[in-house]
């Protein structure tokens, strides 16, 4: 098992490194650090000269070389430069190969410092990956002997949100940290806003928060029924005129990770600037870990495999 990090020649993976450093301590997994030559199609005479495919086998090394050296002296690190018809393709391959839990890759390089932004290969895994897909906000670092402190799991109300949430718990209870279920909303823009009054608004809120805190206190029971336990539990409710404010208005802890599933997210396909998943892993301000749909049944497995419940 092990926490694979994908880096690349060019690109800052700096952010990138110190998340899975931090996932792989609190996991007590390997770290393999991989960059992936890709290789073009059709192949062109360039590809095919020795000289260039050695040039490009180098810079990957170098690449390594660099985010091996942000490496801390606890962690085990294994290197690997793959090729691969594409850097996606080459990633999942790495993590099949070395039986990865968590593959971390970095933010769009157009990612302002602390933002989270997909780039073409991160919006890629999120379509194809079999394992959680974890993300680092730009300029993300950790201190020496750093670990998770807690996972938030986003709650969106569906069954499998909440089968992910349980999953999380298990995760949660074998790294020694707490689990919290938390669930966003949006106030309406000022134009609804006048159309429906302000009282009825806060009605709506007020009726959608009820319903989730009985959904959440149900999962907070399933929680306790678990054989190893989370060192705490809690469920947080934001909400705010933006999904920035609303991810605000909760409090966040330093080296703490959101989780957040397809279901939370709607169909991965449709993720684009303008759809609520982007915004919401644009505005979070901690690492995200997205639980695909093609790996959701292997997550959610993990409720049995690491609570003891065989």
């Amino acid at each position: 098992m092990s926490i694979v990090v994908g880096v690349a020649p060019g690109h800052s993976t700096e952010s990138a490194v110190h998340l899975g450093v931090l996932l792989a301590r609190s996991y007590r997994e390997d770290l393999v650090i991989a960059s992936v030559i890709s290789q073009s199609w059709p192949p062109s005479r360039q590809s095919k000269d020795p000289a260039y495919q050695q040039a490009l086998h180098e810079r990957a090394e170098a690449a390594i070389a660099a985010a091996r050296a942000v490496v801390p002296d606890d962690i085990v690190v294994t290197e690997v430069v793959a090729n691969a018809s594409s850097a996606r393709k080459g990633l999942l391959q790495v993590s099949e190969e070395h039986h990865a839990v968590r593959l971390v890759v970095g933010a769009s390089r157009d990612a302002e410092h602390g933002q989270l932004t997909l780039g073409s290969i991160s919006q890629g895994l999120l379509q194809s990956a079999h394992l959680p897909v974890a993300i680092a906000p730009h300029g993300f670092t950790i201190a020496a002997n750093d670990r998770l402190s807690r996972i938030t799991a986003a709650y969106s109300g569906s069954e499998t949100s909440g089968e992910l949430i349980l999953g999380a718990a298990a995760i949660a209870a074998d790294a020694g940290v707490g689990i919290r279920i938390a669930s966003f909303a949006m106030r309406p823009h000022a134009i609804t806003t006048a159309a429906i009054g302000l009282e009825i608004q806060d009605e709506v809120i007020e009726e959608w928060e009820s319903v989730i805190r009985t959904h959440t206190d149900e999962l907070l029971g399933a929680i306790a029924d678990l054989s190893r336990q989370p060192v705490a539990a809690e469920v947080s409710v934001g909400v705010g005129s933006t999904w920035g404010e609303a991810m605000r208005s909760i409090e966040w802890l330093e080296n703490e990770v959101l989780l957040v599933g397809s279901s939370s997210l709607g169909a991965l396909a449709r993720v684009s600037l303008g759809s609520h998943a982007t915004k919401i892993l644009r505005h979070s301000p901690v690492p995200v870990v997205v639980v695909p749909r093609k790996a959701t049944e292997a997550y959610v497995a993990q409720i049995d495999t690491l609570s003891g419940n065989q």
